[in-house]
């Protein structure tokens, strides 16, 4: 597949990742939230050397979680039992408030949902996260979630989530 092709989360990819929906194996939730708004093929690569892109990038498209933007579509390679739909858990939402964006909800709930994506919500660092009332006890709550993600994930992703919630605090 051309490098160059854009990759961009379906409104079914979409919900994977912020609605708790958790029906595809962790390595192709790890690529949905890698995709994010959308992104190169060769980014993307980049982003994550160490993954079967190809194999598991056409189990996303077939199973209608991502589109291909910019290129014919390239014969999609066999099924990994990686992606395999997993058992989904009970329906949960992060908590979010109307409007948030900024300020401690803000940042809260951006790092609630990089933790429902990576590691689920019943890890122990989505529960402190979830309890979160003040800044002094948001800010030990994101030190745990950064070493959960950085382990789950990578610590590229988990710099990022801490960057972009760290950035909402102070917006």
């Amino acid at each position: 597949m051309d490098t160059s092709v854009q990759l961009a989360r379906t409104a079914k990819g979409h919900e994977e990742i912020f609605n708790q929906g958790h029906t595809v194996r962790p390595k192709c939730r790890q690529i949905l939230f890698a995709i994010g708004d959308g992104t190169t093929l060769g980014a993307l690569r980049d982003k994550l050397p160490n993954l079967e892109l190809d194999t598991l990038l056409g189990d996303l498209q077939r199973g209608g979680y991502i589109e291909i933007r910019g290129a014919a579509p390239a014969p999609l390679p066999t099924p990994s039992p990686a992606a395999a739909p997993a058992t989904p858990p009970p329906a949960a939402t992060a908590p979010r408030a109307a409007g948030e964006g900024a300020g401690l909800a803000g940042a809260r709930a951006h790092v609630l949902d990089t933790l429902s994506a990576l590691a689920g919500t019943k890890s122990p660092a989505y529960r402190k996260m979830s309890e979160v009332v003040d800044a002094d006890g948001f800010m030990e709550a994101l030190a745990m979630c950064r070493k959960v993600v950085a382990a789950v994930a990578s610590p590229h992703q988990a710099a990022d989530m801490e960057a972009q919630a760290l950035a909402r605090l102070g917006g």
